[in-house]
């Protein structure tokens, strides 16, 4: 992992614009952070230093964005067998990402971006069991979203996907992911830390970037009704997909290379 301390200015501007622009989409759709800033930032490093410079922002992006909407009651408690879930499968995922090569995370983190860009088409599939088996589908989608989140920082795609299958209400399936998504990180960083592989000072380093990842948050909250939704989900679509296009080609060029030659 890269040292936060070897960082030149220009990375770190990049840092910051990709933490204000995330913010914003948070703020904007009520999720959709690390979904933006976690692809991002591994164009310009490791996975493992990519989720360590995020985790802080992330956290505080989440945080908040779970307290928006109250009414938490009726939004948090139906599921919080999901959340559990996706705790304990954080912890399993943070466990692999301590001991697997890094480049291969790349493809891993690459399949979860095009889950998000095509979850339309995914939850156009036959998912009638769920309403059967409500508790095998918490447990299934959970853990699936839980380990993504331990390994590569990124579970929105499955948790998505599952709460859109059982037709939550925006407020309250905002409220359940970024519970999930602040819980798995908290994990996540917990293990990483145990393990030694935060580096020293890290809050410090990485504060400034919460500062604008949060005051993108509130930016975009303050645009929502102003941007046209539509528009601005296309141009990051349009992104997300390049973003997953380079990490394929990135991880797979790694693989070739060192496994496959």
């Amino acid at each position: 992992m890269a040292d936060t301390e070897l960082f030149s200015l220009g990375t770190w501007i990049a840092f910051y614009s990709i933490a204000l622009i995330a913010g914003v989409t948070q703020g904007a759709f009520g999720f959709g952070y690390p979904a933006i800033a976690t692809p991002t930032l591994v164009l310009f490093t490791d996975v493992k230093t990519a989720i360590v410079v995020n985790m802080v922002p992330n956290l505080c992006v989440n945080f908040l964005s779970i307290l928006r909407g109250g009414n938490y009651r009726a939004s948090l408690l139906p599921h919080w067998p999901v959340a559990v879930y996706t705790l304990i499968a954080s912890f399993l995922g943070a466990l692999f990402l301590i001991v697997a090569p890094g480049e291969p995370l790349r493809l891993a983190l690459a399949l979860m971006v095009f889950a998000y860009l095509y979850s339309d088409r995914i939850r156009a599939l036959d998912w009638s069991w769920l309403h059967r088996r409500p508790r095998t589908g918490q447990l299934v989608f959970g853990s699936i979203g839980g380990f993504f989140s331990g390994t590569v920082n990124l579970s929105m795609p499955p948790l998505l996907i599952y709460f859109m299958l059982l037709e939550l209400a925006p407020t309250a399936m905002a409220q359940i992911l970024n519970l999930c998504f602040f819980g798995g990180r908290l994990i996540q960083g917990v293990t990483l830390g145990l393990a030694g592989e935060l580096p020293p000072g890290i809050m410090l380093y990485t504060l400034p970037t919460a500062v604008v990842a949060v005051g993108g948050l509130y930016f975009g909250g303050w645009v929502q009704d102003k941007i046209d939704a539509r528009l601005w989900r296309k141009a990051l679509r349009g992104v997300l997909l390049i973003m997953g296009c380079a990490l394929t080609w990135q991880g797979g060029s790694w693989i070739w290379q060192h496994w496959l030659r």
